[in-house]
C-alpha cells in the first residue's frame, strides 16, 4: 500500500505520518515534495486536501483507491472522475463543534452591534445609556428568537445545542425524514419553508450537493422579510444574485456570511467573494469562510483523518466514508 500525502505538511501531518509507519511498517508513505511526487501516479492512496487536488494529478494516479480528505465538504474535488473510477472518499467531521461556535457568534456580533460599536467608540462615540440616546440607541438579544437550522448534521446539531441555552425554540430542516425526535431540536422537517418561515434567525450548515445547490432561491428569499441568515455552509446554498437584492432592498434583516462564491488563488490573495458588493451593505457581517479553521479544529482534522487510514488499513473500511451519490 502506497500513500501519497499531497496536502501541506505541518508539523502535525509529520508527526501523522510516523505514527503510521510505526504501526504498518509495510505501507509506504510519500510527501508532495521533489523526492516524493515521484510516487503520485503510484500511490493506491491520497491524503488530498483543498484546494491541491487537481484533474492532472487525479487522471496520471492510474492506481489510486481512496482518497481521505481531512476535512468534511468535498464539493470542490472533481467527482465525476472520482464517480467513473470508483474511486472511495473518506472525510472527517470533527471541526463540527468550532464552525457552530463561529456561526452563533456572527450572529450575536450582527445583534449585539458589536462591529458598528467597536467601530465608534475607536472614534470616542458612545451609545446607550452613557451617551444619553435612550432604550433605541442599545444592542439586541438572541434570547428566545425563534431558530432555524437548515442543514440538521452534526454543525446543524452543535449550532442547536448552544441555541438552547439562549432559551430559543430551534425547528431544524433535513433533505430527507428520519424517525424520532432529535436532542435539541424542538422540530425537525423535510418542509423548507415550514422551518424557515416560523424563524428569525436561520442557520444554514448543508453541504453542497446536487439538490441542494440554490436550495434558498429567490422565491423564498423575496418571502423572508425581517428574517436574519447566517451561512457556514456553502455560498452556493443561497442563489447569489436574490441574497445580494434581498438584503440591498431590506427584505432580510441582515446576514453574516462566511461561506461565499469566489475565493483566491494562489498569487491573488486580494479579490471579492462575490459578484455583487455584500460588503458595501450596512446589514451584513463578513467572515472569511474559517468557521472551522482554528489550530484545535486542525488538530482533530489530522487526527481523525489518522483515524480513518487506521481502519482502512486494518478492515478495508474508514470509519467515515463519503456516499459520492448524495456528496456527503
Amino acid at each position: 500500500m502506497n500513500i501519497f500525502f499531497k496536502t501541506p505538511l505541518s508539523t502535525k501531518w509529520i508527526e501523522a505520518m510516523e505514527t503510521i509507519r510505526k504501526e504498518f511498517s509495510e505501507v509506504t508513505l510519500a510527501a508532495d515534495d521533489a523526492e516524493g511526487r515521484m510516487n503520485l501516479k503510484n500511490a493506491d492512496a491520497w491524503v488530498a486536501g483543498q484546494p491541491s487536488l487537481s484533474m492532472d494529478d487525479l487522471q496520471a494516479a492510474k492506481k489510486l483507491k481512496i482518497i481521505f480528505a481531512p476535512y468534511a465538504g468535498v464539493n470542490t474535488l472533481p467527482v465525476a472522475e472520482i464517480q467513473k473510477r470508483r474511486i472511495r472518499i473518506a472525510n472527517v467531521h470533527v471541526n463540527a463543534p468550532f464552525v457552530a461556535e463561529r456561526a452563533i457568534a456572527l450572529a450575536l456580533a450582527f445583534y449585539g452591534k458589536i462591529i458598528n460599536y467597536h467601530n465608534d467608540l475607536k472614534h470616542f462615540q458612545w451609545h446607550g445609556y452613557w451617551a444619553g440616546s435612550g432604550i433605541k440607541d442599545t444592542w439586541n438579544s438572541i434570547r428566545g428568537r425563534n431558530c432555524a437550522v437548515v442543514g440538521a448534521g452534526e454543525i446543524g446539531k452543535a449550532i442547536a445545542r448552544h441555541l438552547k441555552a439562549f432559551g430559543c425554540p430551534v425547528i431544524g430542516f433535513k433533505k430527507h425524514a428520519q424517525n424520532g425526535s432529535m436532542e435539541s431540536f424542538d422540530a425537525v422537517t423535510t418542509d423548507l419553508w415550514e422551518a424557515v418561515g416560523k424563524s428569525e434567525l436561520i442557520f444554514v450548515c448543508l453541504p453542497l450537493t446536487r439538490e441542494t445547490r440554490g436550495i434558498i432561491g429567490e422565491s423564498i428569499l423575496k418571502k423572508m422579510s425581517g428574517k436574519f441568515v447566517v451561512n457556514v455552509g456553502r455560498g452556493d446554498l443561497i442563489e447569489e444574485k436574490a441574497f445580494f437584492e434581498s438584503l440591498k432592498e431590506g427584505v432580510l434583516k441582515g446576514a453574516a456570511i462566511d461561506a461565499w462564491y469566489a475565493y483566491p488563488q494562489p498569487g491573488n490573495p486580494k479579490m471579492s467573494p462575490s459578484r455583487y458588493p455584500f460588503h458595501e451593505l450596512p446589514n451584513v457581517v463578513l467572515s472569511p469562510h474559517v468557521a472551522g479553521f482554528t489550530p484545535e479544529a486542525a488538530a482533530l482534522n489530522i487526527e481523525a483523518t489518522v483515524e480513518n487510514i487506521r481502519a482502512y488499513l486494518k478492515t478495508g473500511h474508514p470509519r467515515t466514508e463519503v456516499d459520492l451519490d448524495a456528496m456527503y
